[in-house]
């Protein structure tokens, strides 16, 4: 239980959040000094983000790795899990932010989100919605991750984009819930880096429209669920939390 977690390990998790938000405050200040989607802020706010990594990741190798079992890749990678992912990969490449834009910034952009992702993972994945399966169960962990996880895109917030914040809600559910399925932070980072690299290239000559958007996302998110709930209820054995609470990859 959390309330019994070692001392140092609250700390540490305090200190992470207070690294956050520090990090969501300059990242905002970029965007108000360089514009929402410029490369000038986007090269910084990478260099902010290569920082969270190195702490989140130490932080995480050290007090929430548990190599107690091995990662088995093919009970975990079925025909159903596989193509869900596919259509979520597909769903970033037709839903690319980059149209116009030069190549140059599409790199930016590329390199930017391989950061995010594995950042972003790090933290709302396997800080924070590792500490609270650790204390409740994964229905909480996962909605209460995903509510943090929206709401740090201030952002989108404040340029009252309301469309993008739900589906950036929708994308926490499948990290999420990718990361319960799964056990593996590593496996969860990299689909978000990869998923993020996606959206900040050109690959196709066409955008999904906006009227499709957010229902194919929602069909997909409907879809992990499923997975998801077959992983606990499929059998006959009890739901228990800590089968899902162990990463199954290490951080080296």
């Amino acid at each position: 239980m959390f309330c019994k977690m070692h001392t140092n390990i609250k700390k540490i998790i305090v200190f992470a959040a207070l690294l956050e938000l520090v990090y969501l405050s300059l990242s905002f200040a970029l965007a108000q000094r360089y514009g929402q989607w410029s490369y000038e802020g986007e090269i910084i706010r990478t260099g902010l983000r290569i920082v969270s990594i190195v702490f989140y990741g130490y932080c995480y190798q050290k007090y929430f790795y548990k190599p107690t079992d091995s990662f088995q890749l093919k009970k975990i990678l079925t025909p159903q899990f596989i193509t869900t992912i596919v259509l979520f990969l597909l769903f970033a490449v037709v839903y690319t932010n980059a149209e116009h834009e030069t190549g140059k910034w599409q790199l930016v952009f590329a390199i930017s989100g391989i950061t995010a992702g594995l950042r972003e993972e790090l933290f709302y994945r396997g800080i924070v919605q590792q500490t609270l399966q650790l204390q409740f169960n994964h229905r909480i962990a996962l909605s209460v991750a995903t509510l943090v996880f929206t709401l740090s895109h201030v952002q989108y917030i404040y340029y009252s984009q309301f469309n993008g914040l739900i589906l950036i809600a929708c994308a926490g559910i499948i990290f999420g819930s990718l990361f319960i399925y799964t056990g593996s932070i590593v496996f969860t980072a990299c689909i978000h880096a990869l998923y993020d690299v996606l959206i900040s290239v050109y690959i196709v000559p066409f955008r999904l429209s906006n009227a499709l958007q957010l229902p194919l996302l929602v069909l997909i998110v409907l879809a992990f669920l499923l997975i998801l709930n077959r992983k606990f209820y499929g059998s006959q054995q009890a739901d228990k939390v800590n089968d899902v609470d162990t990463d199954n990859l290490s951080m080296g």
